[in-house]
């Protein structure tokens, strides 16, 4: 190795040996403080630790740990956009929102922070919260309250104040953790009267002095102008924008560097991927890209287009104009850099956001996967989303009376060197209707996987019920019945009234329906079943004093049934174990926060997604039936 090879060396160890600020302060305060004959001898000992470190450092670039994973390029990634938890059916009230172990944080402006996750809504802090990140253990939350930093310690459930800011025009805004938890970087900004420079669609041109704090000494160094500051884990360097540029700074030498334009720079957790807001083309179009930690490589990883313009002000279309179908903002990786999440802004008559979830992958997604994805996208009534499924615009998808509300995928092959994949879909609504449609999917493999070539219908089912009649119809042909209503078994001093809601299992043969049953002022919901082939009815369960009842859905192993019902004037979901004849209420499963309502979305490998409406938001959840055993 000559003299150049090794400084080079030196140089690139000097950038990537992470710097622990709180022990060089430490170190250089014990040397000031230490007698002048004591410092030769510190030197030759912090010579001989540092040759130490020296060596063990070469070693471990020369001869890696074999345990170590490569990161793929971001070139090389493949980001599927996913329905979370989190999916809103109506309008987003979060903001910078953050995500560690599968426990989401949410800022609502107004209302608080609030933690999430599969079981529930928790409300953390009260007050006007509009940005949170996550420490890197996991053990406390810094976040922005009225334009100054507080810390909220999770295990004690207490907030303190980091730092106040310092006039009534000065906000403190997007902090972000250092990689050993010890410095916070933030950004002040001067305002005209105090609030935030944010518009009303979230977008943030202005730029304020980016400074760093330590976080149990509460020094603050200076650092540089820009917004939206992030330190770049191993590199010792931060990433942050400044008058739409991404920038690079070192945190060796200072040096900045410019690496491309866009906003909302976000660094995964481990140091490998920046994901940021780029606009270009003509007209410029705004889109989510990720790019390698240098640079290297990058993709493009969402793929906005031009729709009809609308006047804000009139909220009305402006013929002849367009404009860009949504922007983004504030992109977030996962705690495992597996997920990146981003909040997509619509402008049409009012300006409103949703937050997106992507699925970060080293490998594409099979067919079967991207033809359940396009289903997925129907029962979450996102007809946007199914549409980025296809190879081709296949017009309205979306159902609404009736609408898809589960699916399950029979089959995959090839038929004359095409690839296809068979699937049922499922369609209900309120009134007594069940459709069973299977359809042959297209798919074909391009440049970022698989899509929908085209479709063709195989069969269509259609079961409902009429005034007299529980009818079947076959591919448009004319209903046929399976059973009349009157033959319907009896309750002693009950009348049975009507069925509200019906389910068909094809593969058995068997109908399920729920009955409303009276007695004077008295009514009850019934859930019973009916063999085609038998002939043969069974009354499985009461299901309770039920007024209403508006959908039911079955899992595709037939183990459980979820019905939604109105009881009290309250809207719920009365999930049914079929084989233990256990019942649950899904408005007592949720803890955390009160919920208002709750509704069905589908099942999904024997566990229910449902949503309840709680602190002006729509939250999802799972229940699994098998965990109440």
């Amino acid at each position: 190795m000559n003299d150049i090879q090794w400084e080079s060396l030196m140089k690139d160890l000097k950038t990537k040996l992470p710097v622990n600020e709180e022990l060089k302060d430490n170190l250089r305060q014990s040397f000031v403080n230490k007698r002048s004959k004591q410092q030769h001898h510190y030197r030759k000992s912090l010579i001989s630790i540092a040759a130490l470190i020296l060596c063990l450092v070469l070693l471990s670039t020369l001869w890696p740990n074999d345990k170590a994973v490569p990161k793929a390029q971001a070139a090389s990634l493949h980001f599927f956009n996913s329905f979370s938890l989190m999916e809103q059916l109506g309008k987003e009230n979060s903001s910078g929102m953050a995500e560690y172990k599968g426990t989401i944080y949410l800022p609502m402006k107004n209302r608080g922070l609030y933690a999430y996750d599969k079981k529930g809504l928790y409300k953390l802090e009260a007050g006007n919260i509009n940005f949170v990140r996550v420490s890197p253990s996991g053990d406390e939350l810094v976040y922005v309250k009225d334009g100054s930093l507080y810390i909220y310690e999770i295990s004690s459930k207490t907030s303190r104040t980091l730092l106040k800011s310092a006039a009534s025009q000065e906000m403190l805004e997007t902090p972000s953790w250092s990689e050993d938890g010890s410095r916070i970087l933030y950004v002040i900004k001067k305002t005209s009267d105090g609030v935030s420079s944010k518009t009303e669609d979230g977008s943030d041109n202005s730029t304020g002095q980016i400074s760093e704090i330590n976080v149990k000494k509460g020094t603050i160094k200076e650092m540089t102008t820009g917004s939206y500051p992030s330190y770049i884990s191993g590199h010792n360097a931060i990433i942050f924008e400044n008058n739409n540029k991404i920038i690079r700074r070192s945190l060796v030498d200072g040096k900045e560097s410019v690496l491309d334009s866009g906003q909302y720079p976000s660094v995964s957790n481990d140091g490998a991927y920046i994901a940021y807001i780029k606009m270009q083309g003509e007209p410029a179009l705004q889109d989510i890209w990720v790019a390698d930690s240098d640079f290297k490589t990058s993709k493009q990883v969402s793929h906005n287009m031009l729709v009809d313009a609308w006047d804000s002000d009139t909220g009305e279309p402006i013929e002849g104009k367009q404009q860009p179908r949504y922007t983004f903002e504030e992109p977030v990786w996962s705690s495992d850099s597996r997920q990146l999440f981003v909040y997509k802004v619509f402008h049409t008559n009012v300006v409103w956001k949703k937050l997106m979830q992507f699925e970060v992958s080293e490998t594409i997604a099979p067919p079967e996967a991207i033809v359940a994805g396009s289903i997925q996208a129907l029962i979450y009534r996102d007809e946007d989303y199914a549409h980025s499924f296809f190879s081709y615009d296949p017009g309205y998808l979306k159902g609404t009376s009736p609408r898809q509300v589960g699916y399950k995928i029979i089959k995959s092959g090839q038929q004359n060197g095409k690839e296809f994949v068979d699937a049922d879909t499922y369609l209900s609504y309120a009134n007594p209707f069940y459709q069973i449609v299977t359809t042959r999917y297209w798919v074909s493999k391009g440049e970022s996987g698989y899509l929908i070539d085209g479709m063709e219908e195989l069969n269509n089912q259609v079961v409902s019920a009429s005034s007299e009649s529980v009818n079947m119809s076959t591919n448009d042909e004319a209903p046929q019945p399976i059973f009349a209503l009157k033959d319907i078994p009896q309750e002693t001093n009950w009348v049975n009234d009507k069925i509200f809601n019906i389910v068909y299992q094809e593969s058995k043969g068997t109908v399920f329906f729920t009955l409303n049953r009276q007695k004077g002022n008295q009514m009850r919901l019934v859930l019973l079943k009916y063999e085609v082939g038998s002939k043969q009815f069974s009354e499985i369960a009461t299901l309770g004093e039920v007024e209403d009842s508006g959908l039911m859905i079955m899992d595709s192993e037939q183990k459980y049934v979820a019905v939604e019902v109105q009881i009290k004037g309250k809207e719920d979901t009365i999930v049914y174990d079929l084989d233990r004849h256990k019942m649950s209420m899904l408005s007592e499963e949720i803890l955390g926060e009160k919920a208002m309502a709750v509704h069905t979305r589908f099942w999904n490998d024997g566990k229910l997604t449902f949503y309840a409406e709680m602190e002006g938001r729509d939250g999802f959840f799972q229940f699994n039936p098998e965990s109440k055993k």
